[in-house]
């Protein structure tokens, strides 16, 4: 594909590599939006519903374990690959430029993937295909984050992941309920976010042709170990706020994780309704509140950009969502969890909105971002390997008490939002 080296860059790729020639905020807005859905519905959907219904499929007296198996082996993929695959990016050196080799190239990594586990018989097969969509995403999303500090300016930056929210709200929604009424029919239903995420992708790479221009050769060195090793570690004490954001992104992440992988078989187990019956709840639940987050992640990314603010949105929105939780796990009734849903969405999309702002405005060196913004993205990604741990661990022990479990998920959410309040460099 490209030659990686180790990058020295020459004066034209420092900042915004390519700031000469890269189309205005009126193109790659948009262009980035329409690529958020699609990467977001093809990597959501999976875990949000249709793993948890293909794992039911082939052993319902497992879910439980399947599922928490299958996730921790997809997220310790991702967790392996994300890094790498933004630091390679940003060392890049193919025609088509740093990005778009990834961002494609994943996309139909990922889309084998799902066919995989559409195709499978068993948990195991699932886990493999599961894998390998990971593996898939992890080099897309490592070149779609990197483009926000690339072509956006920080004063948009809110706004566009409110717009992001925005459309990764209808991506859910649109995953929910393609598994609520293609549970019975595997193959579009694990394949068509798969396609959707290829087309979208595609959308990205024609805005930023050009202008995503690869690494000159010429000021590259052989790229050593030592380069690998340092594609997952940014020094946490000389950048202390990255490292707090980090530490609130992940904490919050175990919190949002923890319910939208349990949903169902909460609905199951703690509610008493079929897996069909939870599916279909699940997805009227999602119904409702996706106005109610496409108005949370707008306002949200508006006035965090209008105001200059970002820390107060975020901690405000950590311990919503932890409340969310702690209500859910007192009524663990079908009306307790919608009523729950709703505050967990607002909180949801208000912290996201924000944050993803925040990430970009503390990458330590503009030289790679790529690489920054995906050990940024391993935070995202670490607690779909925590978490799938703590249910695997905690529910068999304790007879499916989710209450404890989401009280655990609440104090998360809570540290979540007290961290980024020590970020110095942000109001």
């Amino acid at each position: 594909m490209a030659t990686v080296r180790s990058t020295h860059p020459s004066p034209a790729h420092l900042g915004h590599p390519s700031a000469v020639t890269a189309p205005g905020p009126r193109y790659v807005v948009p262009a980035l939006v329409v690529g958020a859905f699609g990467v977001y519905f093809g990597s959501l959907t999976p875990t949000i519903i249709t793993l948890s219904i293909r794992i039911f499929g082939v052993d319902a007296e497992g879910k439980t374990l399947g599922l928490s198996t299958v996730v921790l082996i997809g997220a310790l993929v991702a967790l392996a690959s994300i890094p790498l695959f933004g630091s390679l990016s940003d060392r890049t050196t193919s025609r088509l430029g740093r990005r778009t080799p990834w961002l494609i190239g994943g996309a139909l990594v990922a889309l084998a993937g799902l066919t995989v586990i559409a195709l499978a018989t068993n948990v195991a097969a699932i886990a493999a295909g599961w894998a390998l969509a990971q593996l898939g995403y992890s080099a897309a999303l490592a070149g779609f984050v990197a483009l926000i500090p690339d072509f956006v300016p920080d004063h948009l930056r809110a706004r566009l992941s409110g717009m992001i929210g925005f459309v990764t709200a209808f991506a859910v929604l649109a995953g929910v309920t393609l598994g609520s009424r293609l549970a019975d029919h595997p193959v579009p239903m694990m394949i068509i976010p798969g396609i959707a995420a290829v087309v979208c992708l595609a959308v990205v790479a024609v805005v930023i042709r050009g202008a995503d221009s690869g690494v000159d050769p010429a000021t590259l060195q052989p790229y050593s170990f030592r380069e690998f090793a340092s594609s997952y570690w940014i020094n946490p004490i000389r950048h202390a706020d990255f490292a707090l954001n980090w530490i609130s992104r992940f904490l919050f992440g175990l919190a949002m994780v923890g319910l939208t992988t349990y949903a169902t078989y909460f609905l199951v187990d703690a509610a008493g309704l079929s897996i069909t019956d939870a599916a279909a709840e699940y997805a009227h639940a999602t119904a409702v509140t996706t106005p109610i987050s496409i108005v949370s992640f707008l306002l949200a990314g508006f006035l965090s950009d209008k105001l200059g603010r970002r820390k107060a949105f975020v901690a405000v929105a950590s311990f919503l969502t932890g409340g969310a939780l702690v209500y859910l796990a007192v009524n663990p009734h079908v009306s307790g969890f919608l009523l729950a849903f709703v505050a967990f969405t607002i909180g949801q999309a208000c912290y996201l909105t924000v944050d993803i702002a925040i990430a970009a405005a503390v990458v330590p060196d503009v030289r790679q971002t790529a690489k920054a913004m995906s050990v940024y993205q391993v935070a995202a990604t670490l607690p779909y390997a925590v978490v799938p741990l703590i249910g695997a661990v905690l529910l068999p022990l304790t007879g499916n008490n989710y209450a404890l479990l989401f009280c655990i998920l609440a104090a998360c959410a809570a540290v979540a939002g007290a961290a980024v309040l020590f970020v110095r460099s942000i109001r």
